[in-house]
């Protein structure tokens, strides 16, 4: 009777180890996100006096955030490093992106700041101008006339 105890005992050990082998381990569907964060030397209040309006543009630079607000206007626009949506051209449902684009342009500490995923670019660099610390914005698309415009910190 011990024989057949430890012979059905062997019999299901086995049986229950080749279950868990053969069995497919479950594999949790991960969802990517890209967070973006604006570099320290960006970040801070910044404005620019605009004549014609004789009013001040505003932008502000957070660690997760760009806020902008145009001379003469009361809304402001604001881009998100945190706020995510699916990406219209990846393959794959899963892959995210934020609203906020910053990428380094060279060695000189350069930014380009935009919306992801749009020509709405600008290039940003902390710079010293008058003896006053300022940030150069140089739009990136040749159709703006503009040069380029220096915000100062308040």
């Amino acid at each position: 009777m011990k024989k057949f105890w430890i012979t059905l005992t062997l019999l299901l050990t086995m049986v229950g180890g080749l279950t868990l082998i053969n069995t497919n381990p479950v594999t949790a569907q991960a969802v990517t996100k890209h967070y973006t964060v604006v570099p320290k030397t960006l970040r801070g209040h910044w404005r620019h006096y605009d004549k014609k309006k004789k009013s001040y543009d505003k932008v502000i630079f957070t660690k997760w955030e760009v806020k902008s607000q145009t001379a003469g206007k009361k809304n402001w626009f604001s881009l998100s490093g945190k706020t995510f949506k699916v990406a219209k051209r990846a393959k794959e449902k899963r892959l995210w992106h934020s609203d906020l684009s910053v990428t380094k342009l060279g060695k000189h500490q350069t930014y380009a700041v935009g919306q992801s995923y749009t020509d709405m670019l600008a290039s940003w660099q902390r710079v010293k101008r008058n003896g006053k610390t300022a940030l150069r914005c140089t739009p990136a698309s040749p159709a703006q006339k503009v040069s380029s415009t220096y915000y100062y910190g308040y």
